[in-house]
């Protein structure tokens, strides 16, 4: 009876050593990749690169923020006279441009009150001021100096910027990726080479963000009405290019 007691126990070690795959090839195979390895996304006999492509384009379009400010003794004063100065830009932008009304959008219309500070009286209302503020949308770039002075000389009183960009963006976003990938490739060969292997084939792609750089113009209006003044030019505002980027990251087999 103890000798069977024996073989029943040494048959039941022997299964659990099967069971656990003690002393088995395939556990140090499992083992061979950490945790965080495998969490980084690793995977043996490959490479993974960033790269990023760039186009440099003529921007197509030109966003105009400019606004009208007024002031007044009480709110519907500041208001009426804010009314009465943009109704004049409107006919600028309206008849004399003839710019779409899609193309003029309200970014922003506000009307505050403002104080003066003294140390006697401390805060003291000062009255209200109404401020309308549009962004146009235009694509005759030549042009945007002369829309400049007339719109400050119809009295579009302050300035906001002037931003270049592209309606062409998704074309020039396929340019920059083609680019973006061609670079992957000449780094991850680079790579291959000098740890003496050879770059297979691409195993898993991931496209970052594309995003145009656009061009701002920074001016004021007081500037513009200066420039207006002057019957023999108009301010100059010059749009450059705009800079389109795309990142990708490629993952390649190694032979």
């Amino acid at each position: 009876m103890k000798n069977k007691g024996m073989i029943i126990a040494a048959a039941l070690l022997v299964t659990a050593i099967g069971w656990f795959g003690f002393g088995r090839g395939e556990a140090g195979s499992a083992k061979a990749e950490s945790p965080a390895a495998q969490s980084a996304g690793y995977a043996p006999n490959t490479v993974t690169v960033e790269a990023q492509g760039s186009v440099k384009v003529e921007p197509d379009v030109a966003y105009v923020n400019v606004a009208v400010e007024t002031r007044g003794q009480t709110a519907k004063e500041a208001q009426q006279a804010n009314a009465d100065k943009f109704a004049a830009v409107e006919k600028t932008l309206y008849e004399t441009y003839a710019i779409d009304k899609k193309d003029v959008q309200t970014t922003n219309f506000n009307v505050y009150p403002e104080y003066n500070y003294t140390e006697k009286d401390g805060q003291v209302l000062k009255g209200y001021v109404a401020l309308h503020q549009v962004q146009i949308t235009y694509r005759k770039l030549s042009e945007i100096g002369k829309l400049l002075d007339a719109l400050a000389a119809s009295g579009a009183n302050r300035m906001d910027g002037v931003t270049f960009g592209t309606e062409k963006r998704e074309q020039y976003e396929l340019e920059a990726l083609k680019k973006a990938m061609a670079n992957a490739s000449a780094k991850a060969s680079v790579l291959a080479s000098s740890g003496n292997r050879q770059l297979g084939g691409v195993i898993h792609i991931v496209q970052g963000d594309a995003a145009p750089i656009p061009v701002a113009q920074a001016s004021t209006m007081k500037e513009a009405k200066m420039m207006a003044s002057d019957s023999a030019a108009s301010s100059s505002v010059q749009s450059g290019q705009i800079e389109i980027t795309a990142n990708v990251t490629v993952q390649y087999e190694l032979k």
